[in-house]
């Protein structure tokens, strides 16, 4: 499926002139113009480079097909060969800035990405106010994967970390070879968090946006916040897929709500002496924005080792 606001039209151009200038063909703009008739001999700059007979339109006129971004705030002409193998043609459109700004407008961390605009994030679909999207996969280390309906697949990671954590002051990416599985290193003050897809995947690409913007990972986990792109092999269910022994979502709410009984438990263990103003529960129970960074380093390390390591608490849930 193509993007909504992924747009054609045709274009003329001279091939002679000094600037390339792109003319969009619309009714009654043809009135005029000598460059599609026998009177392009008028055009100073034809002429000086004419060969030949005369022709019915100048030979230096191109006439092309293009394609656009309406939603863009300057337009840029795009030959259609070209485009075809853009994100605007594919379903990866779901996940271009510009799209989720207006598909999903203020709804950051809440709006999963991928949900066409006839979905709504319900309380159906969230734990302890925490959405889990029912048609993403997950893993047990808190990722996220979005199969398109082209087989292009998405991968980030989920709203629970992202509460978690509260925000992150850097993104770096791992250098990776053909197949792997895709890591993304996580700063936050003083500690590094590596976060490893569990399966093996060819990445297409990385959203570098986060090395400049890193608040997009916890603010819209779902959407903006996407880390690899990457495609789903024909057997994706299988073995060696990349959807292979991940949770589907409408399954992934049962081990959810047990991750934030662990939560509960973990902090009682780690942090049970907190002061008033470090605290880190809600008077309902849910655990604070950030609590992550209120805790002493070896809690720090403990809690990533617990809940987002690549195998962490994993087991067969269906």
């Amino acid at each position: 499926m193509k993007c909504p606001f992924l747009k054609e039209t045709y274009v003329k151009n001279c091939q002679t002139a000094t600037f390339r200038k792109m003319i969009v063909e619309r009714p009654g703009n043809a009135a005029g113009e000598k460059c599609s008739t026998p009177a392009y001999l008028d055009c100073p700059v034809a002429r000086m480079h004419a060969e030949g007979p005369a022709q019915e339109k100048c030979p230096f006129l191109e006439e092309s097909l293009v394609q656009f971004c309406s939603a863009a705030p300057v337009t840029k002409f795009i030959p259609y060969s070209e485009s075809l193998a853009s994100r605007c043609s594919s379903d990866s459109h779901r996940f271009c800035d510009l799209f989720y700004a207006l598909a999903h407008p203020r709804m950051p961390g809440t709006a999963p990405a991928g949900w066409s605009g006839s979905h709504s994030s319900t309380e159906d679909d969230r734990v302890e106010g925490i959405p889990v999207p029912p048609e993403l996969f997950y893993s047990a280390n808190h990722m996220w994967l979005d199969v398109g309906d082209d087989g292009m697949c998405h991968i980030g990671v989920d709203a629970f970390l992202a509460r978690a954590l509260g925000r992150v002051d850097q993104v770096r990416f791992l250098a990776r070879r053909a197949m792997d599985r895709p890591t993304v290193v996580l700063t936050l003050k003083d500690v590094e968090l590596q976060m490893a897809f569990p399966n093996l995947v060819v990445v297409t690409n990385t959203n570098v946006s986060l090395r400049s913007s890193p608040e997009r990972l916890t603010s819209e986990p779902y959407g903006a916040g996407w880390l690899f792109e990457t495609m789903d092999p024909p057997n994706g269910a299988g073995e060696r897929g990349a959807r292979s022994g991940l949770m589907p979502g409408a399954e992934a709410k049962t081990w959810m709500e047990q991750e934030f009984n662990r939560v509960t438990e973990f902090i009682q263990n780690h942090a049970p002496d907190a002061p008033q103003d470090e605290k880190l529960m809600t008077d309902g129970g849910l655990f604070v924005p950030g609590f992550f960074n209120r805790l002493d380093y070896e809690a720090r390390l403990s809690f990533i080792n617990q809940f987002f390591s690549p195998y962490a608490n994993w087991r067969k849930w269906w």
